[in-house]
């Protein structure tokens, strides 16, 4: 005679005995990420560390060499920024030559009419400096086409390491092209700007001024979600929004990665219980 054993002892042994760990907790093995070389750290003294904070927001629109190290600490990113740079700084010479030759047009061409003389002491001077900076700017670029595959080196990077006034210069060195090139084109706006509103026309300083109006309107917006409004915001009134952001994002992430985690585990288990409320008891 066979005796009836009760589900509930059935049950028991697939809960604790039968059932598995769902999840396997593993420490994954977190690499260490590398420090910031002490030689980049601020300056002690305070008259040299303001001078660091100044060049460094004026290069890199950061105020210290942090942003810098979050690319280079990589093993391949001293490498991968210079090749980037030397890509856009070929795109920048050839903006660069189209604003020498149109500086080069209104000096070596009289204004075809009298009420617009953008050959006035004024105008002429701005187009001169203009033209200057523009000839330079292609040079410098030029100088840094050249030199720019021994700053790929890592025994460059290694040299530079060592002193944060020498990185610095470096980083100078790579931005001069693109300030002159920055120079010669606002000069160039600012003659034409002088041109129109010397302009004995009226009409002429009626659309000069609606014209700038509205590229300063689209420059404005287009700064506002700019890192660089940002980075500004937070030096000058020392408010971060965006770490914050970024820290709320990442507890969003931890808090959908829970929820996975909960729906899994629920979704487990009730299919073991489904397994065990489908055996039949065993006589």
């Amino acid at each position: 005679m066979s005796s009836i054993i009760p589900y509930e002892t059935i049950k028991h042994p697939i809960d604790e005995n039968e059932a598995l760990p769902l999840h396997k907790t593993r420490k994954p093995h977190v690499k260490r990420p590398k420090p910031l070389p002490v030689h980049w750290a601020p300056p002690p003294s305070f008259l040299p560390r303001v001078i660091f904070h100044t060049t460094c927001f004026c290069l890199t629109f950061h105020t210290t060499l942090d942003f810098m190290w979050e690319i280079f600490k990589e093993p391949k990113g001293w490498e991968n920024f210079h090749v980037q740079y030397l890509v856009q700084l070929n795109q920048l010479s050839t903006v660069q030559g189209l604003v020498l030759t149109t500086v080069a047009v209104f000096i070596t061409t009289s204004p075809p009419l009298k009420q617009i003389n953008y050959g006035a002491d004024s105008p002429y001077l701005l187009l001169s400096e203009s033209l200057v900076f523009s000839l330079f700017g292609l040079l410098f670029q030029l100088y840094t086409s050249v030199v720019g595959q021994s700053y790929q080196k890592k025994k460059t990077f290694k040299a530079l390491k060592r002193n944060r006034w020498l990185f610095l210069c470096h980083i100078m060195i790579l931005s001069i092209p693109v300030y002159l090139f920055g120079i010669s084109l606002l000069l160039l706006i600012f003659a034409i700007s002088v041109t129109g509103f010397l302009s004995s026309s009226t009409s002429a300083k009626i659309f000069t001024g609606g014209t700038f109006a509205l590229l300063f309107a689209c420059l404005f917006a287009s700064i506002l979600p700019s890192p660089f409004y940002t980075r500004l915001y937070g030096l000058l009134w020392g408010k971060r929004n965006c770490d914050d952001n970024d820290s709320d994002d990442e507890s969003d992430g931890e808090i959908h990665h829970e929820k996975g985690a909960g729906a899994t585990v629920t979704v487990t288990t009730h299919e073991i219980h489904l397994k065990a409320s489908s055996d039949p008891p065993s006589p």
